[in-house]
């Protein structure tokens, strides 16, 4: 074939520019992107906001993380003990947030509020993302019995209101950070559970498994050895995910009276004590509430992204 005509295949296989196009590739995304030079403008628009709200979500919750961890070394006031009037307005030259009900520092409480929030909503995440993981492997590799009796809790749990469960188990036991912790956790590992069955449902019939145990694998080396890392990614995700909604639950239980016990600063608390001046006194609620609004969207965001990344990895492996 000649050279003109080499020309003249490769470009009837090629767009012209400006020419709509669907990417095979992006199926996933259902993102409908113009060839040629329109395709990198109408990409840097889409990811432009996108790139920058996750860097602004990353930087606030690294930097409330490490308030959060090193607030006993900074020269904050006391959370138990009054340094002022009740009710005392924000003032630049004293406090520059105000004080509480009672006369105590909110910038002390609101980063030891950060501290309660972020410590009870990962340690229930980590919680029930390491039991949901063993209790799904057990499931998956040995079926029969213990399949239905692991199904058979899974949809005990989620028949009951969690909210209602929660309360429950607030009102029977006294409440602490590890109660809240365990009741939290408790709540949420059906769904941990369910991410781990499906998945290694679908891999415990692949080659390698097969092959492991016709080595002579025992059943605890195919379960954490084999079947655990080709969960791990996916159940790291929905981790990502849980935790702004168990930082949600944590807030809420706060709030009703059910989380930690005062002195412990906590942002939902600190909402419902300041509900009764919230006339003459909005700035104790305000500024709780846009901490805990914000920190919710920051996670929510983060936690897209890296759903996101993960599906895209996913899908490419299979193209």
């Amino acid at each position: 074939m000649s050279a003109l005509g080499q020309q003249t295949k490769q470009a009837e296989g090629q767009p012209e520019l400006g020419t709509p196009t669907f990417d095979a590739r992006k199926r996933h995304r259902g993102v409908f992107r113009p060839a040629g030079f329109g395709a990198s403008l109408f990409s840097r628009r889409v990811r432009r906001p996108k790139k920058l709200a996750l860097i602004l979500a990353m930087g606030w919750v690294a930097f409330v993380l490490l308030l959060a961890t090193f607030a006993d070394l900074l020269p904050l006031k006391d959370i138990i003990l009054p340094i002022g009037h009740s009710n005392e307005p924000p003032h630049w030259g004293r406090e520059f947030l105000g004080l509480d009900v009672v006369g105590r520092s909110m910038v002390s409480r609101l980063v030891f509020g950060a501290r309660t929030s972020y410590l009870i909503a990962i340690c229930a995440t980590a919680v029930s993302l390491f039991i949901g993981c063993a209790i799904g492997l057990l499931a998956v590799y040995y079926r029969g019995v213990v399949d239905f009796l692991v199904n058979l809790l899974c949809n005990v749990i989620l028949s009951l209101p969690g909210v209602l469960l929660l309360l429950t188990l607030a009102v029977v036991f006294t409440p602490s950070y590890w109660e809240v912790i365990w009741a939290i956790a408790l709540v949420k590992l059906p769904g941990f559970i369910r991410v781990v069955q499906a998945i290694g449902r679908s891999e415990i019939e692949k080659s390698y498994v097969i092959a492991a145990r016709g080595m002579g694998a025992t059943g605890s080396r195919i379960m954490w050895r084999e079947l655990l890392p080709s969960t791990l990614v996916s159940i790291v995700t929905y981790a990502g995910v849980v935790l702004p909604t168990v930082m949600l639950t944590e807030g809420a239980l706060s709030y009703l009276g059910f989380g930690v016990p005062s002195p412990v600063a906590s942002w939902g608390q600190m909402i419902a004590q300041s509900q009764h001046s919230i006339r003459t006194a909005p700035w104790q609620a305000v500024f709780p509430a846009v901490l805990f609004a914000i920190n919710i969207l920051a996670l929510y965001t983060i936690a897209d992204w890296l759903r996101v990344k993960v599906g895209v990895r996913s899908v490419d492996r299979t193209l």
